[in-house]
């Protein structure tokens, strides 16, 4: 079960999370700088999703750690 760092109550952030909807998958990417950049080259890479799609990398206010999201539409499985 997680367990909150004190540290991480005080924590404010820029970042608003995206308004749920249920034909939509949001990834989230959460982590050093270049590690999260690194992830979003990968994908595109792989051809799973455009660069542009991801919203650029924006500190969380804990130390050295940023995040960023994706969000793409789910197609039904016919």
């Amino acid at each position: 079960m997680y367990q909150p760092n004190p540290g991480d109550l005080k924590v404010s952030t820029q970042f608003k999370l995206p308004t749920y909807q249920p034909d939509r998958l949001c990834h989230i990417l959460l982590g050093d700088y270049a590690a999260v950049v690194e992830a979003i080259n990968r994908m595109e890479l792989l051809r799973y999703c455009e660069r542009i799609a991801w919203v650029e990398p924006i500190p969380t206010g804990r130390n050295g750690e940023y995040i960023s999201v994706m969000t793409r539409r789910i197609t039904p499985l016919e």
